[in-house]
């Protein structure tokens, strides 16, 4: 194998050879651009399977999934109510698998582009619009999408007579 030493590989520059073996390949020492020291097979560094030291992937995750704060509290604290709300929302309407689905996304009905990939926005709505955690979320029209429009917080029990009028939905 050539010699790395002094190339670069995403946020890794390579020092030197450990004098290591993984798997028969030779392993290298890395500084990584925040600051960190990491031991990498030359074979991950050529074919861009390490591009840091885990810092990079951290970031990202970060930046996907709790970029909006509710998906989780930090370690050992649940996601934040109104996050359940619009996840399950997404899974009646969206999921085949999931079990309320032949109500919801089988009968047709849909979550607005508004709501469906934008966590953010269907949490500013519901701020705006009186959401409360004992309040459910509730279609006007049992028949219309989940979007502003058709959406309101109403009384769980309010909720669930609703969908006892309306046959084709189950009672939850």
């Amino acid at each position: 194998m050539k010699d790395l030493t002094g190339q670069k590989f995403g946020r890794l520059t390579v020092i030197e050879k450990t004098g290591k073996r993984l798997c028969g390949h030779i392993v290298w020492k890395c500084q990584c651009e925040c600051g960190n020291i990491a031991e990498v097979m030359g074979r991950n560094l050529l074919t861009g399977h390490t591009k840091s030291c885990g810092c990079l992937e951290k970031e990202i995750n970060e930046k996907i999934h709790i970029k909006h704060g509710d998906a989780r509290h930090g370690k050992g604290k649940k996601r934040a109510r109104l996050y359940w709300v619009w996840t399950y929302m997404k899974q009646r309407c969206l999921n085949p698998n999931y079990k309320s689905f032949k109500y919801y996304g089988g009968r047709g009905i849909k979550v607005c582009d508004e709501w469906k990939n934008d966590y953010p926005a269907f949490k500013k709505w519901a701020l705006a619009n009186g959401y409360d955690e004992e309040l459910s979320l509730g279609r006007i029209d049992p028949d219309g999408d989940y979007c502003p429009e058709n959406c309101q917080w109403i009384i769980r029990p309010e909720n669930t007579r609703k969908q006892w009028r309306d046959k084709k939905r189950p009672r939850f």
